[in-house]
């Protein structure tokens, strides 16, 4: 039943990509691109079910990853919270094991690991002391869980959230990742600084640099397009949110079959669209980069 779902779904997404989804052309030297995953909490799951899985990538997403490194060579941010809550109670990236570090470290050339937020839920009233503790707490836990190597130090908040009251309390910020549309004015920028930016230049704004997030993943059934346009640029900066491509197997107890169905088909159109976007970015010549 799975597999028939999954073949149909990628026959539709191969209708839409009208023949783009084949090997493109090379580009010459020099083209990198910067792939990230936002709203990440994968590291909820492995703490409440580490009695499920002996090693890190026993796990379906993180396996997902690996295979996509090990055929393309990816190179990838997980961008996370400090705290995880679901209907019942609350976990922190702080409680995650320690038994995956081993696993952790061999993928320490292709995995970085950065502060997305406090919470999943978005408080533009945060105050600066529970910003930079969470911040720091995040930091810290991946040093524990992981190693301090990968630490990200190019980020993106959530919500592109971050005035200088914020901005002005962390450490180690090297590079902050923009808004991929106009509608939004990204962390501290002027709206003039927000519109250099829009037009693809990176600009540097007290030691911290600034960049345009390129383009969104997310049910893009016309990324390929998207990516051939925009693939004259020497940077690309590319992401999605991972809720898009992985979905925790008990949250199915509160849904209906209808709804079951949806989520089942909606994750496996975006893994296609994922697993096709890192493809076409291999083939095309782009280098997998952290920008750090």
């Amino acid at each position: 039943m799975r597999k028939d779902l999954i073949s149909f779904v990628f026959l539709f997404i191969a209708a839409f990509c009208s023949g783009s989804c084949h090997r493109s052309e090379e580009k010459g030297s020099g083209h990198v691109v910067h792939l990230s995953l936002d709203d990440v909490e994968v590291f909820d799951d492995l703490i409440r079910h580490r009695q499920d899985y002996d090693s890190l990538f026993q796990h379906p997403f993180m396996a997902f990853l690996k295979e996509l490194h090990s055929e393309y060579g990816l190179r990838i941010t997980l961008y996370t919270y400090d705290r995880f809550c679901d209907h019942d109670s609350c976990t922190r990236i702080e409680d995650m094991p320690l038994k995956y570090r081993n696993d952790f470290l061999k993928a320490s050339d292709w995995l970085r690991i950065g502060f997305h937020s406090q919470r999943a839920d978005f408080d533009s009233l945060v105050s600066v002391a529970e910003f930079r503790n969470s911040y720091n707490r995040v930091n810290s836990a991946i040093a524990q869980f992981a190693d301090s190597s990968m630490i990200a130090s190019t980020l993106r908040f959530h919500y592109f959230f971050a005035p200088d009251s914020l901005l002005n309390a962390l450490t180690g910020v090297r590079s902050l990742l923009c808004a991929d549309h106009g509608n939004l004015v990204s962390y501290n920028l002027s709206p003039s600084e927000a519109k250099t930016v829009e037009k693809g230049e990176k600009i540097v704004k007290n030691g911290i640099s600034y960049r345009r997030t390129d383009l969104r993943i997310d049910d893009n059934l016309r990324v390929i397009s998207d990516l051939k346009r925009l693939g004259h640029a020497d940077t690309l900066v590319v992401f999605a949110h991972e809720w898009k491509l992985w979905h925790r197997p008990e949250c199915d107890n509160r849904r209906s079959v209808a709804r079951k169905i949806k989520v089942r088909s909606s994750e496996s159109v975006n893994q296609i669209l994922f697993k096709e976007t890192v493809k076409w970015l291999n083939q095309a010549g782009y280098k997998f980069s952290f920008h750090e």
